[in-house]
Parts: structure tokens; C-alpha cells; sequence
């Protein structure tokens, strides 16, 4: 048994001991509250713009029309040369053209044209803008087509054209890039995606441009919409669609890549000659491609609510608002009979992604046309732009956002227009046939280019200028 004194001891230590962890872990606990020194050590980063390299556009080049000869229905041949017209802000730019294996005019109307600066003069990216125009006037192919000089991409969405009774549609894919190009064409339609033999696996070889018959892929398809992927070399993807009633035609358009999807779109710039019929509808198996009318696309799995609304240029008018429900993966039209004749420009609000363009038809005494306005994407604070030859030509400006914008608009000669757009508003600006011009003060703006006399109309967008030499950070090891 041991001896009270050893208990006393014993006890003692242990007492002691409880004390001596008992002010560690308060002495532990205290300073967990005090704040503990840290070190910061920000990364070195070093602010490198990398040196642009060349800069090239591509031209869509020459009108197509079928062959007549039934053994070879899907050929196409061009009648006449295209004008191209660029500019590049007092640098002289370079020209060449593509090879078009699948033109059967064998190149004697030239091919697609690639104009080409370098990225930048005296550190400051070219300004480099292109624009080619055709007045057409055979039997199967008529009117006025104009298409703005655009970069390849590896991505595009070609919203218009109709593979319907009458109606020719040609997908045009132009690579200017040193690799061959493999592009994939999803095609829908009225039942979906069009599962179309020859979609995939399109080789388009480096410095040529393919020629791709709508009807070959997608027959009878009133309201087709195509999204075009590349991978190897980019390409620039174009429609040329025509059309002949009965057997007098009825217009033809070159039309390039829409806006991408998003759940805000702006269409600059719709000329609408004469009030809508009634015909178009989001029930595309009753298309009237002589109504003015908007082409929707939801391309995810569910239901599109849309709010269309048209600002009328150069007015105080209030807006037209129009309420659409778009179905997924199903393209559709809808009529917009509650525009009057004049120019506007379309808000396309939606609870899903959608892309859209929107088609007006003019018709004077014994011509007929029609023309498609593609949804553009927002500019830059400054924009290059070139002018297409033809008759009527106006720049339309689109405002969106909530305070005014003021607009420089530089020639080529060095003259200065400037204009004022206030918030939510549009306008037009008088532009000459031809000439190349630098818009300064455009940022978060819309701008389309419209070429417009009785039975010819065409329109282009103005786009944004490629990133090729923003500065980036590089964090050394």
C-alpha cells in the first residue's frame, strides 16, 4: 500500500501536470487568435504583345448557278467576275486568288479573293476591310448580291437559304490557311438535324475553295440553318442562295456567318421596301419567302421565349415588340407583318441561345430581290469597313446600349463625318459605293452596310477586327 506522502506526490505531478498542459493549450489557443505574419511574394510578369502576324480576308468570289445538264444537277459554274474592293488605310495591300475545283467555269470569272496585310504598320494593327458586289442578270440566277471580305474561322453558323421548289442554295467553304482543312456540316431542318451522307469529313485543301449544293445534303428544306465546323485549316463559310418562281427569277444573296448563339442579338440595319405579308410563320412547313420575316435557331434541348423588338432608323417612333416561342433544334420564321416600309434595327432577346438573320424581299416594275441581315457581333472602339460598288448605299448604326455614342467616320482621303447615335437608337450615315473607312468610337455598337434600289437589295455586316496582337502576360519560371 503506499504511503500517503507518495500519494500526496503522485497526485501533486498529476495536478501539476494538467496545470502545465492546461496553459499550453490556453498559451496554443491565444495565439491562434494573433494574427500570423505572412509573406507575399506577387509573380513577376512581364507584359509581352506578341509581333502580328500577316492579316488575311477572303472574298467569296464569283455568282454560281447549276448545271442544266441533269447528269451533273449539283455542278456549279460561274457567268462573270465579282468586284472586290478593300482597303487598308494607306497600306498597300496584297491579292490572290483560290483555286475553285468545283466551279466548272474553270476559273475564267477569277476565284475567291484573299487579301492580305501585315498585322501591323509602325506598331498599330492594319485596318485591313474588303467588299465584293455582283449585279447578275441569267435565267436561273438574278439581281444584286453583295458579301463582305471575312477571316477564316473554325467555327460559323449560316442562318438563310432554302433548298425548297425553285430555290438554290450553295455552301461555299474558302481555305486560306497552309493546312488542308476536314469540315463538318450539321444541317437542320424542319424534323431536326438532317443525318446527310457527304456532311462529314469534307476535305477543303489548302488554297482552294469547295462548293457544297444544299439539295445534295438537305432536299426541300424551306428554313435550313447550317453550322460549320473545321479542324486542321479554318475556313470561311458563305451561302449563295437564288431563286426562280415558275420561271422568272426572284433574287439572289451571298450571305456569310451569322452572330454566334447568345441570348442577346442585335440585326442592324433591315430594309424593309414594302409591308410584310402574313405568310411567314414559326410553322415551317408554310414558308413565304416573300414575306419579311426572322429565321430563328435554338440550338440546345429546350424552348426558346423570344422578345423581338424593331427600332425604326433615323425616327422617334416607339419600338415594335414581338412575342415568339421557338422550338429546340427545329429552325423557324417568324412574320414580321407589324414592320411598315423604312430601315430598322432588331433586338432579339431570349431565355435560350439562338442565332437569327432576317430576310426582306423589293420589287420594282420588272425586277425582283431579296436580301438576308445577319445577326452581328458587338464592335470594337474602332471598326474597318469597305463599301461594295452598287446603288443606294447606307451604313446603319445600332445603339444599344443606355448612354449616347459619338461616332468618327474617317475615308480613305481623310475626311472626317462624325454622328451621334443616342441610346437605344439607330441611324443611318451616308457612305460612297467603293471606298474604304475607319469608324472610331464604336465600341458595344451594331453597323450593317445595305446596297438598295427598286427589284436590288443585298446587305453585309460590319465585324469587329481580329485580336492579332494583344498584348499578353508571361509569368517567367
Amino acid at each position: 500500500m503506499p504511503s500517503k506522502r507518495g500519494v500526496a506526490i503522485t497526485s501533486g505531478r498529476i495536478v501539476t501536470g494538467l496545470v502545465g498542459i492546461g496553459i499550453a493549450a490556453v498559451t496554443i489557443a491565444a495565439a491562434g487568435q494573433l494574427p500570423l505574419p505572412t509573406v507575399e511574394i506577387a509573380p513577376q510578369d512581364i507584359r509581352v504583345t506578341p509581333v502580328a502576324g500577316d492579316q488575311s480576308v477572303v472574298c467569296p468570289g464569283p455568282l454560281l448557278a447549276l448545271a442544266q445538264d441533269a447528269t451533273a444537277a449539283t455542278a456549279a459554274g460561274s457567268f462573270g467576275p465579282a468586284r472586290v474592293d478593300f482597303g487598308a488605310n494607306g497600306v498597300t495591300p496584297t491579292t490572290s486568288e483560290l483555286t475553285a475545283p468545283d466551279n466548272t467555269s474553270g476559273g475564267a470569272d477569277g476565284g475567291p479573293t484573299v487579301i492580305t496585310v501585315p498585322g501591323a504598320t509602325d506598331g498599330t494593327v492594319t485596318p485591313l476591310s474588303g467588299a465584293q458586289s455582283q449585279i447578275a442578270a441569267e435565267a436561273e440566277v438574278a439581281g444584286l448580291a453583295a458579301a463582305a471580305c471575312t477571316p477564316a474561322s473554325a467555327e460559323s453558323w449560316l442562318v438563310g437559304g432554302s433548298s425548297d421548289i425553285g430555290r438554290t442554295t450553295l455552301i461555299l467553304l474558302s481555305n486560306p490557311s497552309a493546312v488542308d482543312a476536314n469540315v463538318t456540316l450539321q444541317v437542320f431542318g424542319a424534323a431536326g438535324r438532317i443525318d446527310a451522307p457527304g456532311a462529314a469529313g469534307i476535305v477543303v485543301a489548302t488554297g482552294t475553295q469547295r462548293v457544297i449544293a444544299l439539295t445534295g445534303l438537305a432536299p426541300n428544306e424551306p428554313t435550313p440553318v447550317v453550322h460549320v465546323t473545321s479542324e486542321g485549316g479554318q475556313v470561311v463559310a458563305a451561302l449563295q442562295q437564288s431563286t426562280v418562281r415558275v420561271l422568272t427569277p426572284g433574287g439572289v444573296e451571298v450571305q456569310g456567318p451569322t452572330a454566334s448563339p447568345s441570348t442577346d442579338l442585335v440585326i442592324p440595319g433591315v430594309v424593309v421596301t414594302a409591308p410584310a405579308a402574313a405568310g411567314a410563320s414559326s410553322d415551317t412547313a408554310s414558308v413565304d419567302d416573300r414575306a419579311t420575316a426572322l429565321r430563328l435557331f435554338a440550338p440546345g434541348s429546350e424552348a426558346a421565349d423570344v422578345v423581338i423588338t424593331a427600332t425604326r432608323e433615323n425616327a422617334k417612333d416607339e419600338p415594335i415588340v414581338i412575342d415568339a416561342t421557338i422550338q429546340p433544334g427545329v429552325p423557324g420564321e417568324i412574320a414580321l407583318a407589324e414592320l411598315p416600309a423604312g430601315e430598322f434595327s432588331l433586338e432579339v432577346t431570349s431565355t435560350r441561345p439562338v442565332v437569327a438573320a432576317a430576310r426582306t424581299n423589293s420589287r420594282g416594275d420588272t425586277l425582283e430581290d431579296f436580301a438576308w441581315f445577319g445577326a452581328t457581333p458587338a464592335l470594337d472602339d474602332t471598326a474597318a469597313f469597305t463599301v461594295p460598288t452598287g446603288p443606294g448605299q447606307k451604313l446603319h448604326v445600332f445603339n444599344p446600349s443606355g448612354s449616347d455614342a459619338e461616332l468618327t467616320l474617317t475615308g480613305a482621303d481623310g475626311k472626317e463625318t462624325t454622328a451621334k447615335v443616342g441610346a437605344g437608337a439607330a441611324v443611318t450615315i451616308g457612305v460612297g459605293a467603293g471606298q474604304s473607312y475607319v469608324l472610331a468610337g464604336a465600341d458595344g455598337l451594331h453597323a450593317s452596310i445595305s446596297l438598295a434600289a427598286a427589284g436590288r437589295l443585298t446587305s453585309l455586316p460590319v465585324t469587329p477586327p481580329n485580336p492579332l496582337a494583344a498584348p499578353i502576360s508571361v509569368y517567367p519560371r
